[in-house]
């Protein structure tokens, strides 16, 4: 045997020896053997996991298209990627990126599933579907990593988080987007919740839902009903933009495209807030953000219809 096949066969039973040793020291999370059906979400895949475990876990399955939720030591599979799911994914980043006037690597980054701390307790990582900022060279580095301030490990923490769910319920996705706006640095999250895929004479239709949460109050937002997020002016505003209503057969108003009513914009600014750092806390007093000359617009523009098309022209029927 050559001294390179038996080097391969001892790094071979090296990894597995080291693979046994771990999970004899460590409890993670099993992943489904097969393909869950989504009426069967949340389905739990671990208990008794420290946090520890639980990081180290989603590191390891990044990649496999669920969204996961540590509760309590539980781990819960709470999402995963269809074609509709990703069609939305896809067309959001689109929108993020058109400001950068087709720049490849432009001012704006916008970045899929990148892992940050949970806000509400500092120590489980969680990923949105999509997280957009300025680029890394426009915005202050941690001072220390974790958790900063920026609160981030290596990189400027994002500024707006969007959540897209299609399983979860939609408590479920209302608290977890709600959770991100409980970090400063993020200015505001958006939402979109995918209801059953349902026949109404003839016609295939579907129910969405569209959210947002931002620390500007818009024409026909509410100040948040969670009392520490409104005791920061976090304001939300929802839109109802399926081809039928929520939970009835009356059809909405969005049939087209261009319609104020299902526009949602969101500042450009938004993606570059960066007030300087005082004595290790951010000093947002008369701070104004700067957005570099090469941005196209103001504003991100969300298409409710657009979303709506994509959506459709991907589901199974």
């Amino acid at each position: 045997m050559s001294s390179t096949s038996s080097n391969s066969v001892w790094n071979s039973a090296n990894k597995k020896f080291k693979s046994k040793v771990d999970k004899i020291f460590h409890k993670y999370p099993k992943l489904p053997k097969t393909l869950p059906r989504e009426d069967s979400l949340p389905l739990q895949i671990g208990s008794k996991v420290s946090v520890r475990d639980y990081n180290t876990f989603l590191i390891q399955n990044e990649k496999t298209g669920y969204k996961f939720h540590w509760e309590g030591d539980n781990v819960y599979i709470i999402d995963m990627a269809n074609p509709e799911h990703e069609a939305v994914v896809s067309y959001l980043q689109d929108c993020f990126k058109e400001p950068n006037n087709g720049v490849k690597l432009g001012p704006i980054e916008v970045l899929g599933q990148p892992f940050h701390y949970n806000p509400t307790n500092n120590i489980e990582k969680m990923a949105p579907d999509i997280m957009v900022r300025g680029d890394t060279a426009l915005l202050t580095q941690p001072l220390v990593s974790h958790p900063g301030p920026p609160p981030s490990d290596k990189r400027p923490h994002g500024r707006i988080m969007c959540e897209i769910a299609s399983a979860q319920n939609v408590a479920s996705w209302g608290t977890r987007c709600e959770n991100w706006m409980h970090e400063q640095y993020i200015r505001c999250v958006f939402g979109v919740k995918l209801d059953d895929v349902r026949s109404f004479q003839g016609n295939v239709h579907r129910s969405m839902i569209a959210m947002l949460w931002t620390r500007r109050a818009l024409a026909g937002s509410v100040l948040s009903t969670n009392a520490t997020l409104a005791g920061n002016g976090v304001y939300v505003k929802q839109w109802d933009f399926g081809t039928l209503q929520y939970g009835t057969n009356t059809a909405t108003g969005c049939n087209a495209n261009n319609l104020n009513a299902y526009q949602v914009t969101i500042p450009v600014s938004d993606a570059f807030w960066d007030p300087p750092i005082v004595g290790g806390v951010p000093n947002v007093a008369e701070y104004a953000v700067t957005v570099p000359g090469t941005v196209l617009g103001n504003n991100f523009i969300i298409d409710l219809y657009d979303v709506q098309r994509v959506v459709l022209k991907t589901q199974k029927p």
